[in-house]
């Protein structure tokens, strides 16, 4: 048995594997933020080594254990396991009874692989999400069982080997009988419930934190974001303030605690949350990823960190925030990529490449540093292009489908353009696909005035092409014109402007000015966190992806609520072993406030309007006990954003898949960034 440690806990590092006076082993990836049913053990575990706390909590259990246990009778250890509250990986050799146990927690939060069985056969996964039982495993098969936290290989077809251990239980290996047991978790919505303290004008979390009120006409949905509210605050508490403080050799403190940040709502709120567990005179770290070289590295996630930079620098003036422009170009992207491309395994599509490259280079920490407001993108032009509900836009997208430009379409959700035939996008201003609304916009470019005359034969031609594409006249094309040049007359904006098809050129030339050339080059800067808070699991328990307002307007409620448990209990496969993996690499711990147990039962106790409202749209009716936590905390560039996938909003999805940011190619398997 081998480990690795990073020490996180306690005032000394815990060598492993740790061996106690009974010659029991243990090997521990994870954090004890608590166990069911004992405040005593929460107050030690906050400063303690947890390592050494399991263990004597595993010797204890492992005294009552016998050789002759029944596979239906309590195992001591198996309950000890189950009432671990927070992240972990582990295996744990009983010397008694020759016993292994082995398991990860029941979301998945740490990595924990296993190599296939030779005989074909895979017991584990037969055994798992079953009720308690056993089942004998060859010799043979024994011989060749290993158990690792990442894939071991030298090439792809050895890595190959490897799957994820399923979440959804814990697995005693007898190594006397070759027998293997399965006991599956508790489920979490009956381990803790969780009191929510509250007052007329504030609102208390476990720590004695004063949070925001929350106010709602709607009182389902008031009382389920305060409650979030606290048993996020909990959550993000325990996981800051258990980290051990750092001092630079300035003297100066140092950042205990990162954030990976994407400008979204998940990331905002955790940053802004950490602000009141993080001592005052320490930094906070924002650490935001782009692989957009050829917009000067402003893609849609980077522009939305810096709002929400300036939004946190606004409202906690306080506190230094450190945004950490990770800058990553293509080339440094494909030198790395056998590096992504062995921790992600067994994982293997272009999105688990996507995904997990984001990751490793935000936990890798190095990038410009930012610590104040930008000044070369204003709030209001950032603002103008984050937010996807645009009053001027809504009502521009109104007075143009007045204008009745194309004749009655067959399909109200394809395309009016002629012999076109794609998916239009609600949203867009001229009501059609996003090749067409391109095609459009650069048209009438063309036909309307600028510095410069406009070519006669360019114009008609430009005109013959609207028609062609199904405008039913030009005396149509003359009406949008004259709709369009009134609208720039009041705005002094852009003609046409598409809050949701929007070109490359456009972005950059709206939100950001010219650089001007610097003495200096920017300040370089690597992070000092060894833990980073990332917002994995808001999505999958509030209904933040848009397939669950589809699954609430087509199936009701009740498929609603079948579709979130689904992916919460898939995400260990999904994600987290992965993303681990990969932020593990530099020698930093993930920790995940929104799969915290507390946090997980509190929201399985809200009404689906709590979640998610289809009459509402993306951007407002999906997390909305999220949004208004963050609205109650100030944040307001965030609370209107509309969920976007890292490898789409940081640009990578572009770059990796040969210039495609379509999301099919995403599925398909990996093969290479050039």
């Amino acid at each position: 048995m081998y480990s690795a440690v990073l020490h996180l806990r306690g005032d000394k590092l815990t060598p492993q594997p740790v061996e106690d006076s009974d010659d029991n082993v243990l090997c521990w990836n994870g954090e004890v933020f608590g166990m069911n049913g004992s405040d005593d053990d929460d107050r030690r575990l906050m400063q303690d080594s947890d390592t050494t706390f399991l263990s004597e909590k595993l010797q204890l259990a492992g005294e009552k254990v016998t050789e002759t246990l029944d596979v239906k009778e309590i195992d001591p250890v198996v309950e000890v396991l189950r009432a671990v509250r927070g992240p972990f990986a582990m295996a744990w050799l009983h010397a008694k009874t020759k016993r292994l146990y082995f398991a990860h927690d029941r979301f998945g939060r740490r990595s924990l692989l296993y190599r296939r069985w030779g005989s074909g056969r895979d017991v584990i996964d037969e055994l798992a999400g079953t009720e308690t039982t056993e089942i004998e495993v060859l010799e043979s098969d024994l011989e060749r069982f290993v158990l690792s936290n990442v894939a071991i290989g030298d090439n792809e077809e050895e890595r190959a080997e490897y799957q994820e251990l399923p979440a959804s239980g814990i697995y005693v290996l007898s190594l006397r009988t070759r027998q293997l047991r399965f006991y599956s978790h508790i489920p979490v919505d009956q381990i803790y419930s969780l009191p929510v303290t509250t007052g007329l004008n504030d609102v208390q979390d476990r720590f004695g934190s004063k949070l925001p009120a929350i106010t709602d006409m709607d009182s389902f949905l008031e009382s389920s974001a305060r409650s979030l509210l606290v048993a996020l605050s909990d959550s993000v508490g325990v996981r800051v303030r258990s980290i051990p403080p750092r001092i630079l050799p300035d003297g100066f403190p140092a950042a205990r605690v990162a954030v990976l940040f994407s400008g979204g709502l998940d990331s905002v709120v955790l940053a802004a949350l950490s602000h009141f567990h993080a001592p005052s005179n320490e930094p906070v770290d924002l650490l935001t990823v782009c692989f957009d070289e050829t917009s000067g590295f402003a893609s849609p996630d980077r522009l939305a960190a810096e709002l929400a930079h300036c939004e946190l620098c606004s409202l906690f003036p306080e506190r230094q925030w450190n945004l950490v422009k990770v800058n990553i170009p293509r080339s440094e992207l494909t030198s790395q990529q056998h590096e992504v491309q062995t921790l992600m395994a067994p994982c293997d599509t272009h999105m688990d490449f996507n995904i997990g490259a984001a990751f490793w280079f935000l936990s890798r920490g190095h990038g410009e540093l930012q610590t104040s407001t930008q000044e070369n993108a204003t709030l209001a032009e950032l603002n103008a292009f984050l937010n996807p509900q645009r009053a001027d836009l809504r009502k521009l997208e109104t007075q143009v489908a007045a204008l009745e430009l194309f004749a009655g379409s067959s399909s109200p959700l394809l395309c009016p353009v002629l012999k076109c035939g794609r998916k239009r996008k609600s949203g867009c201003v001229v009501g059609v696909c996003k090749s067409c609304c391109f095609k459009m916009q650069r048209a009438v470019e063309k036909l309307l005035p600028s510095e410069s005359d406009n070519d006669q034969r360019v114009a008609q031609g430009c005109r013959a092409m609207l028609v062609s594409m199904g405008i039913q006249s030009e005396s149509h094309v003359d009406l949008l014109l004259n709709l369009l040049k009134e609208k720039h007359q009041d705005t002094e904006g852009e003609y046409l402007c598409c809050r949701v098809h929007r070109t490359k050129q456009n972005i950059v030339k709206a939100t950001v000015a010219p650089r001007k050339t610097e003495a200096k080059p920017p300040t370089q800067y690597h992070t000092s966190a060894r833990v980073v808070l990332v917002g994995i699991g808001a999505d999958e328990q509030l209904a933040g992806y848009g397939r669950h307002r589809t699954t609430l307007i087509n199936g009701g409620e009740a498929a609603l609520r079948s579709e979130l448990q689904m992916d919460l209990n898939r995400i260990w496969k999904r994600n987290l072993g992965r993303d681990d993996r990969c932020i593990a690499a530099h020698g930093r711990e993930a920790r995940f406030p929104f799969l915290d147990e507390n946090v997980v039962s509190t929201i399985a106790t809200f009404p689906v309007s709590s979640l998610c409202d289809g009459d509402l749209p993306r951007g407002v009716g999906d997390k909305r006990a999220l949004r208004l936590v963050a609205k109650s905390l100030g944040l307001q560039s965030c609370a209107g954003l509309a969920k976007r996938a890292i490898q789409f909003g940081s640009r990578i999805a572009k770059v990796s898949n040969n210039g495609s940011n379509r999301q099919t190619q995403g599925i398909s398997r990996f093969s290479s960034v050039s």
